[in-house]
C-alpha cells in the first residue's frame, strides 16, 4: 500500500491532475458550443443525449494517453534509482512490488478520468440535462476499464522493453484499440491468406472502441454488449497477471 500511495503522490506532484482538468474542460467546451445544423441519426448533435456518447469516446482516449504517459516510465525510473533494492531488503518480491506501482499508475489514471467526466457532469448541468448526471456516473465505469487496460498492459510491457519501445507500442496500441471498429469495416472486404492474418492480428488489439461504445449505449439505454465486458475484463486479468509473473534482471 505504502508503495503505491507514494507513486500516486509522485504523479500528483507533477500537476498532471491539474492538465488533465484543463484538457478536460477545454475538450468539453469545444464540443459542447453550437454546432448548427449538423446531425447524428437524424438528431442535432447540439442535443446533449447524443453529444455525450462523441464526448464519452474523445475523454476515454484522451484518459487513455494519459495513462499511458503514467504508466510508461513508473517502473523503469524505479529500477534506475535503485529504489528496488531497498524494496528486496524488506523481502517484497518483485510480482508484488510491480503491481503496487501498477496500482498507483492505474488509481492515478482513475482519478484523472473522473475529473474528466466530472468535467461532462458540469456541462450537463449547464446545458439544462442534470437529469443524466447518473448516467454518466455509471459510464464512468467504463472509463475505468479503459484505462485499466493500458495502464496494465504499459506497466507489464516496461519491465523488460525500453520506455521508447514500450511508448511506441502502447500509442499504436491505443490508436489501432480505439479505431478498432473503423479497422473491423475497412478490412471486412479483403480476401487472401493476407486478410485472414491482418483480420486476427485486428483481434489481439484490445476493443478499446468497443468498450466506449458500451459507455455511450449506456447513456442511450440502449443494449449493452456482454462479450466486450467480459473480453475487456480478460484482458485485464492477462496484463495484470504480466505484471506479476514478469521479471527485471537487474533485480
Amino acid at each position: 500500500m505504502e508503495i503505491t500511495l507514494n507513486v500516486i503522490r509522485e504523479k500528483i506532484r507533477k500537476k498532471m491532475l491539474y492538465v488533465t482538468t484543463a484538457l478536460g474542460i477545454i475538450v468539453v467546451a469545444v464540443f459542447s458550443t453550437d454546432m448548427g445544423s449538423l446531425t447524428v441519426g437524424g438528431r442535432s448533435i447540439n442535443d446533449y443525449h447524443v453529444l455525450l456518447p462523441i464526448l464519452i469516446n474523445v475523454l476515454n482516449f484522451l484518459n487513455g494517453a494519459i495513462a499511458l504517459a503514467i504508466s510508461c516510465s513508473t517502473i523503469p525510473l524505479e529500477y534506475e534509482r535503485r529504489t528496488s533494492h531497498l524494496i528486496w531488503s524488506r523481502g517484497i518480491s518483485q510480482g508484488r512490488y510491480h503491481m503496487s506501482l501498477t496500482v498507483g499508475n492505474l488509481v492515478t489514471s482513475w482519478i484523472s478520468g473522473i475529473i474528466l467526466y466530472m468535467t461532462l457532469g458540469v456541462f450537463a448541468v449547464i446545458k439544462g440535462y442534470a437529469d443524466i448526471l447518473g448516467k454518466i456516473a455509471v459510464a464512468a465505469v467504463f472509463m475505468m476499464l479503459y484505462a485499466a487496460i493500458i495502464c496494465m498492459l504499459t506497466s507489464a510491457l516496461s519491465i523488460r522493453i525500453p520506455t521508447l519501445f514500450t511508448g511506441t507500442i502502447m500509442v499504436i496500441i491505443l490508436v489501432f484499440g480505439a479505431f478498432r471498429n473503423a479497422l473491423n469495416l475497412l478490412t471486412a472486404t479483403l480476401t487472401g491468406i493476407g486478410a485472414v492474418v491482418i483480420k486476427r492480428a485486428i483481434r489481439l488489439i484490445p476493443n478499446l472502441a468497443g468498450i466506449s461504445t458500451q459507455a455511450g449505449n449506456l447513456v442511450q439505454e440502449k443494449p449493452l454488449n456482454a462479450h466486450v465486458i467480459i473480453m475487456a475484463l480478460l484482458m485485464i486479468w492477462i496484463a495484470g497477471l504480466l505484471v506479476m509473473i514478469v521479471k527485471r534482471e537487474e533485480a
